[in-house]
């Protein structure tokens, strides 16, 4: 391991009046301590270990409030923002080229519930890159918890390596942190695999993409990005607060650096992003600024920025994220807009001023709107809405429409419905706008950990969507994975990429290199038949009571479990008349607990209806979803479901049943009817949060925007 002579670290301690705790304040320049033999260790018993905090106004104290070991931890509290928290240098105790075992134990002290997250940085400022080592949920009743993983730092060339905990929800989170460690994990070197190349599979079909960091144009990693991918896009140091952090000061060096290497090396160049509610300095379009400053602000950066790199990249994400998840009224663009900052301070008019900013400053590069969840009808509506109406108003803008083509992150799930992509494509492509998949990623396993079969459950998921970008290979111009290895990506717990941190092809490489042949082979992981089930004919009491009519009507388990926590399951039961569908649910395994305000977050049940079963990968008219908590509280989506329906519960220990009425709205029912039908529970957990989601049939978790992976209902024994 190397070592190197520790520099004094001037300490001014600070003995609060409250007993027990001592505030360590910090001067700037700070220096790790606590060194183990082989690596860092620190247990807070003298001092802070050189723990700094990230965002400069975080209060870190020793306490002896509560502590793992020992009798001290550090305290962390004063958080105003997600990416705040402890952190320390560790450049001094790594290796180039080693992998590293990353741990610490965390305690929450408020909210009751948040995730948290064990991160590392390489590098400083807009040079840095950032990923994920560990996540968790946790509650204030999980006493203390262990966020641990590996890393392997490939590159350490920027002599500025940090280790830290941030939250992922809940920005002002506040916790303690013990017993953290830094130690050196024997493992095998990289070796790259003699592959055909990515990119020589799509030659002449469109680009193949991924990201890169200033910090990342050298060593093994670098080596792997040149052999399989030719366009590349700068993760996070192109983003409107690397760059212009304070207002007037652009800082380039380190990108136009990075730049220059990737493209001597053959690589093309994405822009990302000139205009986003994220990782924008506050004083941009803080609350309170006038419109005309805002517009100033926001013409200024875009023009700066993209006049720039004028020549050196060949799009843009001119504009990131501006529409909400599931808008519900989609074909009106501007009311489904994120009231961003951008938003609040300009007005809608925002998103096509910057665009035009854009184009006035690059003429040549193709202007992209890029957002996630574009799989959603009702999202990708809106955005088409808003790029049909801004380019039917701006035809002609240096010779073609402002925007020139649609971005889809494409951070999916192995149960993502290819389907709902398909659609989502053919929609922008009628607009005659280009295509690209702009973030891609395929969340499978967790804590890091993929088994056998998860991995050719994620390589039959790139293997569909590859298929797909193939099929419409004329109107797409790059595939872009979001990263190159599953340790460095920011879902690192969830093994989202082709190579695994060893740099080795997983399944999904294969899977992406070649779908058909994939697909072929791996016929057997693909979607099962949806399961079946009888309703008999009858009309209950709804009282939350099990009359002796429901004695032998079929029963389906309900316990299927969609997250990595095993809770509540339940039986379901069904019965129809000519008005009416019934269903009866008996839950065990509850917390009984209703604190959270997300309805879905709480001990409950839903039911899933599409009454002419037509398994459409978005809602129709007759497609519903109702939920009902264990104290008879009911919600609805969409909101017009609701008329008629009729529900009762009855609780009893950590068990309750719930009977329901729902009308038929849009069928005349008889015998031998068939309905799309399925059932889920919710668990919480004890301190309000979902900890989770029991299914019958559909495994996809997207049944309140999906009816496709539905199981079906026969209405019989009139």
């Amino acid at each position: 391991m190397k070592k190197s002579t520790l520099c004094a670290i001037v300490l001014t301690v600070l003995f609060s009046a409250c007993a027990g705790q001592k505030v360590v304040k910090q001067e700037p320049v700070q220096e790790p301590v606590g060194v183990a033999e082989s690596g860092y260790a620190q247990s807070f018993e003298t001092d802070n270990g050189g723990f700094f905090p990230r965002g400069g106004e975080e209060l870190l104290t020793l306490s002896t409030e509560s502590a793992h070991s020992g009798n001290y931890s550090l305290k962390v509290e004063n958080r105003s923002k997600a990416w705040h928290g402890p952190s320390v240098r560790i450049e001094q105790y790594l290796e180039q080229g080693k992998e590293y075992t990353l741990s610490l134990w965390v305690k929450l002290i408020s909210p009751n519930a948040s995730q948290l997250q064990l991160s590392t940085q390489v590098g400083e400022g807009n040079a840095a890159s950032y990923s994920n080592i560990a996540r968790a949920d946790i509650s204030t009743a999980s006493g203390w918890l262990q966020l641990a993983g590996t890393y392997r730092y490939d590159n350490t060339s920027s002599g500025y390596i940090t280790v830290y905990v941030e939250s992922s929800t809940d920005a002002p989170a506040s916790f303690y942190i013990d017993d953290v460690q830094v130690s050196e994990l024997i493992s095998a070197p990289l070796v790259l695999e003699d592959l055909p190349p990515l990119k020589a599979r799509y030659e002449g079909t469109f680009l193949i993409g991924n990201v890169i960091a200033p910090t990342g144009t050298s060593g093994q990693r670098f080596e792997l990005l040149k052999k399989h991918f030719n366009i590349l896009t700068a993760e996070n140091a192109m983003k409107p607060s690397s760059l212009q952090h304070d207002k007037g000061v652009f800082t380039f060096e380190d990108v136009d650096k990075m730049i220059d290497t990737v493209r001597a090396e053959g690589f093309k160049v994405h822009g990302h992003t000139l205009a986003w509610h994220q990782q924008s300095s506050e004083w941009m379009n803080y609350d309170g600024i006038s419109r005309d400053e805002a517009i100033d602000n926001l013409v200024t950066h875009a023009k700066t920025v993209a006049g720039h790199f004028s020549g050196k990249v060949i799009s843009w994400d001119v504009l990131n994220e501006a529409i909400v998840d599931n808008p519900q009224h989609p074909t009106d663009w501007k009311a489904s807009l994120r009231q961003s900052p951008w938003y609040k301070a300009i007005g809608p008019d925002y998103v096509e001023i910057v665009f035009k900013a854009a184009r006035e400053a690059d003429p040549e590069a193709m202007l992209y709107y890029n957002d996630y969840n574009l799989d959603n009808q009702n999202k990708s509506l809106a955005v088409y809405s808003m790029v049909k109406d801004i380019n039917e108003r701006n035809p002609q803008v240096n010779g073609r429409p402002l925007i020139d083509g649609i971005g889809m992150q494409g951070h999916y799930v192995t149960n993502t419905n290819p389907t709902n992509v398909r659609l989502s494509i053919e929609r922008f492509i009628s607009l005659g706008v280009e295509v690209s998949i702009t973030e891609l990623d395929i969340q499978a396993g967790s804590n890091s950990q993929l088994t056998e079969k998860q991995a050719l459950q994620q390589g039959i998921a790139y293997a569909n969507l590859f298929k797909i970008f193939k099929e419409y290979a004329q109107h797409i111009g790059r595939v872009t994975l979001w990263g190159l290895e599953d340790s460095s990506s920011w879902r690192a717990a969830t093994n989202p990429l082709l190579f695994d941190k060893d740099l080795h092809a997983k399944p999904a490489f294969y899977a992406a290199s070649d779908p058909e042949r994939f697909i072929a082979q791996n016929e057997a992981l693909l979607p099962q038949d949806a399961k079946r089930v009888d309703a008999r004919y009858g009309t209950p009491t709804i009282d939350g009571a099990v009359e002796s009519l429901w004695n032998g009507v079929p029963s389906v388990n309900v316990d299927q479990q969609l997250m990595a926590w095993q809770g509540a399951t339940g039986t379901a039961q069904a019965l129809w008349d000519d008005s009416n569908l019934y269903v009866l649910i008996t839950v065990t395994g509850a917390e009984l607990n209703k604190a959270n305000t997300n309805a879905y977050e709480q001990d409950s049940v839903e039911i899933f209806v599409d009454e002419n079963n037509h398994k459409t990968s978005f809602y129709e008219e007759d497609d519903g979803q109702f939920r009902v908590n264990f104290a008879n509280e009911a919600t609805f989506n969409p909101a017009s479901v609701a008329g008629g329906f009729v529900s009762a519960a009855t609780v009893s220990g950590k068990s309750y049943t719930v009977e329901i009425k729902i009308p038929f709205k849009h069928i005349q029912p008889a015998d031998g009817t068939e309905i799309g039908y399925d059932i889920q529970i919710n668990g919480a957990s004890a301190s309000g949060i979902r900890q989770s989601v029991a299914i019958w049939n559909d495994l996809t978790g997207n049944g309140y925007q999906d009816t496709s992976g539905y199981g079906i209902l026969t209405l019989t024994a009139k």
